[in-house]
């Protein structure tokens, strides 16, 4: 897994190749956030949107502050990025245990 964070004029691209079973498990906590509402809708709040930006930190082994990933990601695909990681450690891990729905 992998992912670009700007960081002045330049890209930076992070790795990370490993996903313990911590990192699982904090991921099925992270996907609670995404959870829809009486009326169907995702509600994330600015306390949700700090908790996933820790979570994609922690993810990636502090090798990035939270303020680097707030600092270098667009606005644009802030949300897109995260769920990105999300998703690829949840695939990753039900993959392996042959589970073709996640959920």
């Amino acid at each position: 897994m992998k992912i670009e964070i700007r960081k002045g004029d330049e890209v930076k691209t992070y790795v990370q190749d490993f996903i313990s079973g911590r990192m699982f498990r904090r991921t099925i906590e992270i996907q609670k956030l995404f959870q829809v509402n009486e009326q169907g809708k995702n509600v994330i709040d600015e306390t949700h949107i700090d908790a996933l930006v820790a979570y994609v930190v922690e993810l990636f082994g502090k090798q990035f502050t939270v303020d680097e990933f707030y600092d270098g990601v667009e606005a644009r695909s802030l949300i897109s990025t995260i769920m990105s990681c999300v998703q690829e450690v949840a695939g990753q891990v039900t993959q392996a245990a042959g589970v073709t729905d996640p959920n």
